[in-house]
Parts: C-alpha cells; structure tokens; sequence
C-alpha cells in the first residue's frame, strides 16, 4: 500500500498538474501575441487568432488581468508594458 500511495503521489502533484500547464501555455500564447499587438486587441480577436473557445480565452484573460499583466483599453486588452507607454503622461 505504501508503494502505491507514493505513486499517486509522484503522478498527482499538486503544485504542477496537466491543467496549470495548460492555462499557463494559453497565457504565454496571449502575451506573446500582444507583443505584437501594442495597442490590444479584443477579447474576440484574441480567440480567433488563437482558436481558444471562449470560456478558456476568458479565464486566461481574467487570469492576465488579475495579475496586472493586461490592462483594458475601451474594449481592448493591451499589455500593462504598452499600456503605460502609450499613456499620454508617459510620454512628457
């Protein structure tokens, strides 16, 4: 019994599963996309280049927000690093 909890161990960590890895691949994918994209893009645009649905577009998107990744720009997401540099106080 003791061999087989160890094993459910290693396979079910819980800092690092399958699911993490997923949405930490789709916000990487979104940031390097509006790296490309200084001044935002929707939320929608975001889904069609990347051929995330919606739900998972959102929840990556909520999670770059909270993070103060993403700011929103009318109805554009546009990096926290754009976003600053495009401010008009910025720029004095």
């Amino acid at each position: 019994m003791q061999k087989r909890d160890h094993e459910l161990t290693t396979v079910f960590h819980p800092y690092h599963s399958k699911a993490s890895s997923a949405v930490e691949h789709r916000r990487r994918r979104i940031v390097a996309l509006l790296h490309q994209y200084p001044q935002g893009l929707t939320a929608r645009e975001i889904r069609e280049v990347l051929g995330f649905s919606k739900d998972l577009a959102a929840s990556a998107l909520s999670g770059l927000f909270v993070r103060g990744v993403l700011h929103k720009r009318g109805h554009c997401y546009v990096l926290a690093a754009c976003a600053e540099a495009l401010e008009p106080s910025a720029q004095r």
